[in-house]
């Protein structure tokens, strides 16, 4: 729940009237939270590191970077902050790249205003605000794990390997675990970029979560 007596809220969107009209959604969801507002990475980033963030709502396409910048911003910081990503793309890669980030909610920016503040006001009821095309997106990826892992055709030592590497673990110590050399590793890495149609790491802990051998949170 929302510590929300003299919290703050933050704002990150580049168009100005969609700011605004994200303002008006927080207002009214949360009437006393503090407003704070950006319309680049760069001025969430100095926000982030001025205040303690409540309520952060996100947008990912910014003119100087991408919102998920900010996202691991808060995520790393001490103060605990509920991140909603406010957006216009509803595609698997941006929806699991922010919740993967620490994100909690994921809505698209072309609903009316009435949902948009239903669904921050249900923050405090411990429901997460995530749009019906989000919701459905996370139902048909855990629903379709099993079968995605089947379809890959990913041999058991490369799932292994996909798992490690998607973890963060370094060749080196997936080689050890795994009691093989890190050119054999390496070799099995490849093999995976060439099945799963990839091309690097990101890429590859995305699927990794795709196909169930990983967390996407």
């Amino acid at each position: 729940m929302l510590p929300l007596i003299n919290g703050n809220a933050l704002i990150v969107e580049d168009n100005p009237d969609t700011r605004d009209w994200l303002v008006s959604c927080v207002n009214a969801a949360f009437p006393e939270l503090h407003m704070h507002t950006a319309g680049d990475v760069k001025e969430g980033q100095a926000l982030i590191a001025r205040y303690n963030i409540d309520l952060a709502v996100i947008d990912l396409g910014l003119p100087d970077g991408s919102g998920i910048e900010l996202i691991k911003s808060l995520a790393l910081r001490d103060y605990a902050s509920y991140i909603v990503v406010a957006t216009i793309y509803d595609d698997d890669k941006n929806l699991f790249s922010a919740l993967k980030a620490g994100a909690k909610g994921y809505i698209l920016k072309d609903q009316d205003r009435e949902r948009i503040v239903s669904y921050l006001k249900g923050i405090n009821k411990n429901r997460p605000p995530l749009s019906a095309a989000s919701s459905r997106r996370l139902i048909e990826h855990f629903n379709s794990k099993g079968d995605a892992l089947g379809q890959s055709q990913l041999t058991a030592r490369e799932s292994e390997v996909i798992c490690l590497i998607g973890k963060g673990y370094s060749v080196e110590d997936a080689a050890a675990l795994l009691h093989l050399s890190p050119d054999t590793v390496k070799g099995y890495i490849k093999s995976i970029y060439t099945k799963l149609g990839i091309g690097n790491r990101a890429e590859l802990t995305l699927e990794a979560v795709r196909l169930g051998l990983i967390d996407s949170v």
